[in-house]
């Protein structure tokens, strides 16, 4: 290779991480913008296409071998639930226990008849049923807690840490590294080096995003964003929606969000509809007040909202109401 050759621009050339990034997004929920702006990135470079069908070439290799009993770095602590919850589906819990390491660049052993290498960690997909909150350590030390109902896939090599929460709420404890954390939820995404991010879509499709210790920064994931990133504050949310490619986003109350790791929610005060409607994210029915009027009432104090049975028994006895089980929810009437 002479000067010239150094010098030149290569059109090629792009962040290993746009490729990865894509091969899980696409994986998941697809919208029409997603798709659209997923084709836009292939199309602008031949080699676009070549490195996504690659990687996607290898999470599928991994996901084949999953069954294969191999020592998990990525282990599951402290599950919060009812006895009678199980794993949504056979397959995400192997998931949940198994990384399966892979990696597409030179050195290290090779995969039987594939030629990939072993040296980072397939995206894994995570997955909690309602009811279960669920922590697990990943490859890199960090911890993941994810909420009732949470899917979340994860990526990390050795220059790389990437997590993508695909539904429901996660927190993120990152441990320190030179190596950026990057947690994804629709168009947007967090980055830091170190701290505690919780990250929740919401049934409306809008995430919010809250920092509660570090330093963190919340930018676009699509490459037609202009905004440069915005800092988080510790204590204070912000909230964009799940599929808009520019990240427009606003403050929010953080709601006592801090405690829901440990399935207690904790108020001074709350109306009693919107304390139903977080114990809700647990129930295997719903929580309905027979009467609206009743959830107009305000309601103060720690409530074990991830024991859907103990909280119902503690609001009949404050607001003097009766439990009626049926098949399409739990009722709570006036006696």
């Amino acid at each position: 290779m002479n000067d010239n050759d150094e010098a030149k621009p290569d059109d090629d050339a792009f962040p290993r991480d746009d490729a990865l990034s894509w091969s899980i997004r696409m994986r998941g929920d697809v919208s029409e913008s997603l798709q659209e702006e997923f084709e836009q990135w292939l199309a602008a470079s031949p080699g676009h296409r070549q490195a996504y069908n690659r990687y996607s070439r290898v999470i599928a290799q991994a996901e084949i071998l999953k069954s294969s009993a191999q020592p998990s770095e990525l282990t599951e602590t402290k599950p919060v639930a009812r006895p009678r919850i199980r794993w949504l589906m056979v397959g995400a819990a192997a998931a949940a226990v198994i990384v399966f390491a892979i990696t597409i660049r030179a050195g290290g052993t090779p995969i039987p008849a594939t030629g990939v290498v072993q040296s980072a960690y397939a995206a894994e997909p995570l997955v909690t049923d309602r009811g279960e909150i669920r922590s697990f350590k990943l490859a890199d030390g960090s911890m993941a807690t994810l909420d009732s109902d949470t899917k979340v896939e994860v990526s990390i090599s050795h220059n790389t840490r990437y997590v993508r929460v695909a539904q429901g709420r996660a927190r993120v404890k990152v441990v320190s590294d030179v190596r950026p954390f990057r947690v994804e939820a629709g168009q947007g995404f967090v980055t830091t080096n170190e701290g505690v991010i919780d990250v929740m879509i919401s049934g409306d499709r809008q995430v919010v995003v809250e920092l509660f210790s570090g330093k963190a920064d919340l930018a676009s994931a699509s490459r037609a964003a202009d905004a440069a990133p915005r800092s988080l504050r510790t204590g204070t949310a912000l909230v964009y929606n799940f599929d808009d490619q520019q990240i427009h986003s606003a403050p929010r109350s953080s709601f006592n969000s801090a405690n829901w790791p440990s399935g207690w929610a904790e108020h001074r005060s709350i109306p009693l509809s919107q304390l139903v409607s977080e114990a809700n994210r647990y129930a295997s029915v719903p929580i309905v007040l027979d009467d609206p009027k009743i959830g107009n009432r305000n309601v103060s104090g720690r409530f074990k909202i991830s024991d859907t049975e103990m909280f119902l028994k503690r609001i009949a006895d404050l607001f003097d109401l009766t439990i009626h089980e049926r098949l399409d929810g739990t009722y709570l009437r006036s006696k």
